[in-house]
């Protein structure tokens, strides 16, 4: 991959006479997702909230609903609370996605597909995902 800061963050005013930028989180993760555009990868960014037993009771519930979807690489990573899910497979990133959304109210998720975010990502994802081979 050959990047640059105009090719990955093209919203940045980038000049000889401005040497730094600022970004934010969104602005890398949306910049990653593009990046990967061609090879079909989603970023699901997961977010632990740091409260009480119940936000454990809630993601070990999580983790044995993703084991009974046969997603066990996924339910590992989110036993070990990462925070950044690559997924190279949009059946799987949509399956995943929708069963972390669905399947707990403490913990949250973000999808980035195709350098989009939120709902445009989601409808990106759920048209490959569901696309007829």
């Amino acid at each position: 991959m050959n990047a640059s800061l105009e090719t990955l963050f093209p919203d940045h005013v980038h000049t000889d006479e401005n040497i730094v930028t600022a970004l934010n989180h969104q602005d890398i993760v949306v910049a990653l997702s593009a990046a990967l555009k061609t090879q079909d990868v989603a970023v699901l960014h997961m977010l632990y909230p740091r409260t009480d037993a119940r936000t454990h009771r809630s993601l070990d519930a999580l983790v044995d609903v993703l084991h009974g979807h046969g997603l066990h690489e996924v339910a590992d990573l989110i036993a070990q609370e990462a925070h950044y899910l690559l997924f190279k497979d949009p059946v799987k990133a949509w399956k995943a996605f929708h069963e972390i959304r669905n399947d707990s109210l403490a913990i949250g998720v973000h999808l980035y597909y195709h350098g989009l975010v939120g709902e445009a990502a989601e409808r990106a994802l759920d048209k490959d995902a569901h696309r007829k081979a």
